[in-house]
C-alpha cells in the first residue's frame, strides 16, 4: 500500500505533536531549573541526531538563522511558560500559530483564503477558552506573558523550517537544538549550576524529553511539513494540545475544569471543519 507525500507528511506532523504532548507531564513533575531543563533536553536531542547531520546538504540561505532563532526562543518560551504557569495556557498560546500564518498570508497575498477562515475563526476561539477557562489556579502573570510569544516563535519556525529542512530536516533539528545549547548555557547562569540537583530519575526523564519529546517530535514536524503547508501543518499540531492535558491528569493529577474540556470540543470541531473543507474543495477540483 503506498502513501501519498501528503498523508506521509500528514502523518509525521501528528505523530510529531504526540511527541510533543509528553512535555506538559514531565515538566510540571520537574523541580530543575527551566533553563536547565531547555538546554539538557536539547543538548541530548542533538546528541541523538548527530548520525543524521550532514553540513553539505543543509541550505544556507536567509532563512537559516531565522529557523534557529525562532526554534530556540520557542524551546526556551514553552519551557519557561510551562514552568510558571498552567498547562492550558503554556500549551494553547502555541497554537495561536494558526492564526499568526493566516495573518501573515492575508498581509503577503493581499487575498483572504475564505476555505480557511472559518475553521481558524472556530480553532481560535476554542484555544481562547481553553487559555482563559485554564488560567485559574496555577497560572502567573508572566508565564501568561511569555506564553503569548510563543504562536509567533512557532509560525515563524514552520515558515522557516520549510526553506531550510527539505535537503537535510533531521540535520537542520540537530543544529537548531545544538544552537539552543549554546545560547541558554552560555546566557543562562542556572542552568550551568543546576546539574548538581539532577536525580537519576531527572535523567531519565530528560533522556525519555530529548530523544522522544525533541528529537522525534521536531524531526517528525520538519519532515512532514516539506509535503503539507505551513496552516495546515499549524492545525494538525493542535493534537498536542489535546493530549497534552490527558497526561497532566492521568500522571500528574490535575483534571482539566469543564470549560477547557469545553475548549478542546471546539478545537477539534475547527480541525473537522478544515479537514471536511479540505475533502470537498478537492471534490469540485476533481
Amino acid at each position: 500500500m503506498k502513501f501519498s507525500n501528503e498523508l506521509k507528511g500528514t502523518l509525521f506532523v501528528l505523530l510529531a505533536a504526540v511527541c510533543w504532548s509528553i512535555n506538559s507531564p514531565i515538566v510540571k513533575y520537574l523541580t530543575l531549573n527551566p533553563f536547565l531543563i531547555c538546554g539538557l533536553r536539547s543538548l541530548i536531542a542533538g546528541i541523538a541526531l548527530l548520525p543524521f547531520l550532514r553540513i553539505r546538504e543543509i541550505k544556507k540561505n536567509r532563512y537559516l538563522p531565522l529557523y534557529f532563532i525562532s526554534y530556540t526562543a520557542l524551546c526556551l518560551a514553552v519551557i519557561i511558560s510551562l514552568s510558571l504557569t498552567s498547562p492550558a495556557i503554556a500549551i494553547g498560546m502555541q497554537y495561536t500559530a494558526s492564526l499568526w500564518i493566516f495573518i501573515g498570508t492575508v498581509a503577503m497575498t493581499r487575498k483572504i483564503p475564505w476555505r480557511q477562515f472559518l475553521p481558524v475563526l472556530i480553532i481560535t476561539a476554542g484555544v481562547a477558552i481553553f487559555m482563559i477557562s485554564g488560567g485559574s489556579g496555577d497560572s502567573n502573570s508572566t508565564g501568561n506573558v511569555i506564553a503569548l510569544s510563543e504562536g509567533i516563535f512557532f509560525a515563524l519556525m514552520t515558515l522557516s523550517s520549510k526553506k531550510v529542512t527539505d535537503t537535510n530536516a533531521l540535520g537542520a533539528v540537530c543544529l537548531a537544538n545544538l544552537t539552543t545549547v549554546g545560547v541558554v548555557f552560555l546566557l543562562f547562569e542556572p542552568a550551568r549550576l543546576g546539574f548538581t540537583a539532577i536525580t537519576p530519575l531527572d535523567w531519565i526523564l530528560m533522556l525519555i524529553m530529548g530523544v522522544i519529546q525533541v528529537a522525534g517530535g521536531y524531526g517528525l514536524f520538519a519532515m512532514g511539513i516539506q509535503t503539507i503547508s505551513a496552516q495546515k501543518a499549524s492545525l494538525l499540531a493542535l493534537l498536542e494540545m489535546i493530549l497534552a492535558p490527558l497526561w497532566v491528569a492521568l500522571f500528574i493529577g490535575t483534571i482539566p475544569p469543564m470549560m477547557v474540556q469545553i475548549g478542546l470540543l471546539v478545537v477539534l470541531a475547527g480541525l473537522l471543519l478544515e479537514t471536511l473543507g479540505k475533502g470537498q474543495h478537492a471534490k469540485i477540483k476533481e
